[in-house]
């Protein structure tokens, strides 16, 4: 039984793309915002929550809506550069080309705790 080398190396980074542009905690809190704040801005009654957000914020719940909405949406934009990843990879002919797609897909992790950003905040 033969195994393909680019096979094997797609698989690898099709599963890298997935981990590094999965879905967590801060993405679904501010997806549920968005859904919260939609209705809101379309005149239904802000949950208590909601409210309270607000508050925090020193602003009515209306305002807090507009200004969640105005911003992009963070997990469709992330959805959707994982998914062009993905068909990139299963397109992807050569090993180089996958080593490129898995080149960009590290470079969006986060930087080690290490790292000097993380450093200089101990000062």
């Amino acid at each position: 039984m033969k195994v393909s080398v680019i096979e094997v190396k797609r698989k690898r980074v099709e599963a890298i793309v997935n981990q590094r542009y999965m879905a967590d905690g801060h993405d679904i809190a501010h997806d549920r915002k968005r859904t919260l704040a939609a209705a809101v801005a379309a005149g239904a009654e802000p949950s208590a929550e909601f409210a309270e957000a607000a508050a925090v914020e020193g602003v009515t719940p209306q305002a807090l809506a507009q200004t969640i909405l105005a911003k992009p949406d963070e997990l469709m934009t992330k959805e959707n550069k994982r998914r062009s990843m993905v068909v990139r990879t299963r397109a992807a002919k050569t090993v180089a080309e996958l080593e490129a797609i898995q080149a960009e897909a590290d470079a969006t992790a986060a930087p080690p705790l290490t790292s000097r950003i993380f450093l200089q905040e101990g000062r």
